[in-house]
């Protein structure tokens, strides 16, 4: 019997396939190039005029029995490899899968498996190629470049990854000719394509569904034609719809081309129910032993079934509501309006539903003296309400022909939640935006757009174990009946194009029920804080915070907030600035996808930093330093708006009332997370150093011995990489130096500095100034005593005051060789050569250690020597 190789991929293959294919060939070169079916015209036309094309089989001249090891490629649903499905169980067969479409019930396993989320399978080839140094031709760089443009349409579908351009500018690099592809991808219709594309859309017809236009274009003919997808990618340019189905009946079957703009439509999962498959945006299948007519009411009650619905009540809404008993009074109301920054209260009789009383209504009864009556005097009661399955469409109405402004979200007359205008514009503004992208072709960047699902940059960006414990995370929400969301500077720097693997949760619901619950699948401790409804997993490799979705209020300007539960809205609206208050859905019905209640998108796509309200400040100053903190760390600026409330803050010395112990924790986030030199300036034009101590200036000479700790510390981490160095308190000394010991002393309480802290860096500043009088012309011997009883802070602070050269190499000098002298001699060994054990030991070592230093030793025996004639009796 032969033993073969065959590398093949799917039925109709496209130019992905066939560039797969070819770059398969140079990992496997014994292999045999199978098509199992037909493939595109264009694809076919391309074979055709090319001279350099290998030779390629077809899978009737092939024995299937003789093949040992199968490579499939761009494909890894049986359905779509033809007559190889028939071989897939013999025991002896190894498979090899290249594959980067979406994970499928059915799929074929491989032996070995290279899956990955991009746009294009010869993506995944070309960076094997580059990685391994594999040689290939110009014009098979322009075979993988015909894969990667037909694939992503020219790398703006939103597929499109960051390494699918990154491969396609390696190839363009290796030759690829532009000409080439470009005509091959972007071509004329024909006559008989012409003629068909008439057919399909005379032959249309538009159906709702939840919402949703999905056009289904049928045709047939009695000839097989070739490529009929390009014809999708016609009429969706033509048509204003949601999801495109083409159906063409062609010899003895039907082909199904299917096409989708939005995620509620995934047509890979669709045409999964005819034997087909795809992505969820692009999908094929052929349907045998069906009529045109039949196929389309089979995928008509496919579409019903799979299709999801569009946003509803639930999608939209607020939850928990802040609401107010029927018993209390106006005045009660008031403050509760005030306290939690809310316009409307909904009223509860016992614990049901029963009307809704508004700032308006509230301020009016207080003018007339009502401060005392009840609310249910007061409250509406006549105002509509949905439930949580109520179309966005059917609220719109609603809130738009009642001039409505809060609907309240009931069920079995318990309010569940609460829709705003706010929150309706925001649904409505959305799905503008999809539409607009729809149009415009627009490509997901690393600034995704609202409300877009963030789901390809979750796989770039956060390892695979990772994005298996958020979609854990999500599984386990869903089963108490709770909602999750990823916060928090993870999403921040996800939208910034960078990972941060710093994770925060938060929970609609019991955070730390839901924390123990993720904690034993995954084998994990929890600490829990039940006062505050937070915990920490901790895993083998990762930990993460859940919390329970929360709002506060402060009772004073720069107390401690008091947290209660609530919404993650309301959760997100007590963060610091627009670009920490997004959130990523985890749920599995709509993991990845983005919310953004306040414009964080907008503000780093500004590079801006903004404060959310007017008072932000006043509840927590430290706001303040954070904004310095994120402007110089992310390179963006403040907002106009944003400065003056800190300059105000300043101006009514809020931040005296401010701990030390908190303002301590931010100057050492600034000096750590920042460039010192920008952040203090800063910090010193907003007039914020007069509440460490009123004589802080940044001066000069300040931001000389900034820079030169930079340097020095830089230097230091980079030659001793194990050893830690506080680089905040190198700075805070540099801050304080030129106070007097008394105002130094000032500024570390004020700061509230750890004792041990304070006193090093004090004992530091003192000790570093004389040294540096010390450290001239001196030799090794001294140099070595001078700075042996110092701690590495103060000696890297020594070294970043040294004023010329000689003093700095002295201090390098120390730290790179000379701290690292000791003899090898032991006081067992000077035992051993009779002498008696006592006080002269530490004399004896002493004088060796002095002696290497003055390098009139240099070994083991010179040691000896030395002691012998030294102290030898």
């Amino acid at each position: 019997m032969i033993s073969m190789d065959v590398i093949t991929t799917h039925l109709n293959a496209d130019f992905d396939a066939l560039a797969s294919m070819v770059a398969a060939k140079k990992y496997y070169p014994d292999a045999v190039l199978v098509f199992p079916g037909s493939q595109e015209k264009s694809v076919r036309d391309f074979i055709s005029a090319s001279l350099l094309m290998p030779e390629f089989k077809k899978a009737k001249d092939v024995n299937m029995q003789d093949i040992k090891r199968l490579i499939l490629v761009d494909v890894r649903s049986p359905d779509r490899i033809g007559k190889f499905s028939e071989i897939l169980d013999n025991k002896d067969l190894a498979i090899h899968i290249y594959d980067h479409h979406p994970y499928s019930a059915g799929d074929v396993k491989g032996q070995q498996e290279i899956i990955r989320t991009v746009g294009a399978t010869t993506t995944i080839f070309t960076e094997m190629l580059q990685r391994d140094k594999i040689p290939f031709s110009p014009a098979e760089a322009t075979v993988f470049m015909l894969g990667i443009y037909e694939e992503t349409g020219s790398l703006i579908f939103p597929s499109t990854t960051v390494e699918d351009i990154m491969a396609a500018a390696f190839l363009l690099k290796k030759g690829a000719n532009l000409n080439v592809v470009s005509s091959f991808i972007t071509r004329e219709l024909g006559p008989e394509e012409i003629d068909l594309l008439n057919d399909l859309i005379h032959f249309s017809r538009d159906y709702v569904i939840h919402d949703l236009r999905i056009k289904i274009a049928k045709a047939s003919r009695e000839t097989y034609i070739g490529d009929i997808a390009f014809l999708a990618h016609k009429i969706r340019d033509m048509e204003d719809v949601d999801a495109i189905f083409l159906l063409v009946s062609m010899e003895d079957k039907v082909q199904v081309i299917a096409r989708s703009h939005i995620p509620e439509v995934d047509v890979a999962e669709i045409l999964l129910a005819f034997g087909g498959g795809g992505h969820p945006n692009a999908a094929s299948a052929t349907v045998k032993n069906m009529s045109i007519e039949e196929t389309e009411e089979e995928l008509i009650g496919v579409l019903k079934d799979k299709i999801h619905p569009t946003r509803t009540a639930r999608d939209i809404m607020t939850s928990p509501v802040k609401t107010i008993s029927s018993s209390s009074t106006i005045a009660t109301a008031e403050k509760t309006m005030t306290r939690y920054g809310v316009n409307v209260l909904p009223v509860l009789r016992h614990v049901t539903y029963y009307g809704l009383i508004s700032r308006e209504i509230v301020e009016k009864a207080l003018h007339h003296g009502f401060g005392k009556s009840k609310v249910m005097e007061f409250c509406s009661t006549d105002e509509s309400t949905v439930t949580s399955s109520t179309p966005v469409t059917g609220i719109e109405s609603l809130m738009i022909e009642q001039n409505q402004r809060f609907m309240p979200v009931v069920e079995n007359r318990q309010i569940i939640g609460a829709i705003t205008r706010t929150d309706l514009l925001r649904s409505l503004y959305e799905t503008l935006l999809r539409k607009d992208r729809i149009i415009s072709h627009e490509r997901l960047t690393e600034k995704p757009s609202i409300g877009k699902n963030l789901l390809p940059l979750l796989k770039t960006k956060f390892p695979p174990e990772v994005l298996r414990i958020l979609r854990l995370a999500g599984e386990i929400a869903g089963e108490f009946g709770f909602s999750a969301y990823l916060v928090g500077g993870s999403v921040r720097d996800l939208i910034r194009g960078e990972a941060n693997l710093d994770i925060d949760i938060v929970v609609e619901g019991d955070g730390i029920e839901f924390a123990q619950a993720l904690a034993k699948k995954l084998d994990a401790r929890v600490k829990s804080h039940k006062r505050f409804g937070t915990a920490v997993v901790i895993t083998g490799f990762l930990k993460f915070d859940v919390a329970t979705a929360r709002t506060e209020y402060y009772e004073s300007p720069a107390a401690l907030p008091r947290v209660e539960v609530s919404s993650v809205k309301k959760d997100l609206y007590r963060r610091d600035f627009t670009i920490n208050t997004m959130a990523v859905r985890l749920n599995p019905e709509k993991f990845g996808q983005l919310i953004d209640f306040f414009g964080g998108q907008r503000d780093i796509k500004e590079k801006t930093i903004r404060i959310l309200h007017n008072l932000s400040f006043i509840e927590d100053p430290t706001r303040a330093f954070r904004a310095i903190r994120f402007s110089e760390r992310f390179g963006f600026k403040i907002s106009k708006h944003t400065l003056n409330l800190i300059r105000t803050a300043a101006r009514i010395n809020l931040f005296d009332k401010l701990s030390g112990a908190r303002m301590y924790d931010e100057l050492m986030l600034i000096f750590l997370e920042t460039e010192p030199v920008k952040a203090v300036r800063r910090m010193a034009e907003l007039n914020l150093l007069k509440f460490i101590h009123p004589r802080l200036a940044v001066t000069k000479a300040l931001e000389e011995t900034f820079r030169s700790i930079q340097e020095t510390f830089a230097w230091f981490k980079l030659q001793f990489i194990e050893e830690e160095v506080n680089r905040g308190h190198l700075f805070l000394m540099a801050l304080i130096q030129e106070l007097t010991p008394q105002e130094m002393d000032e500024a570390l309480k004020r700061l509230n500095v750890p004792a041990g802290a304070g006193r090093e860096m004090l004992e530091g500043i003192r000790d570093a100034q004389n040294v540096l009088a010390w450290l001239k012309n001196t030799s090794e011997k001294e140099i070595y005593h001078i700075l042996r009883p110092l701690s590495i802070q103060t000696i890297l602070f020594t070294m970043a005051k040294a004023g010329n050269r000689e003093q700095k190499k002295a201090v390098s000098h120390y730290l790179t060789l000379l701290r690292n002298i000791k003899p090898e001699l032991s006081g067992k060994d000077l035992q051993e050569m009779g002498l008696a054990p006592g006080p002269l030991y530490k004399k004896i070592l002493a004088a060796v250690l002095d002696a290497r230093l003055e390098r009139k030793i240099r070994s083991r025996n010179d040691e000896i020597r030395f002691v012998k004639e030294k102290f030898g009796k």
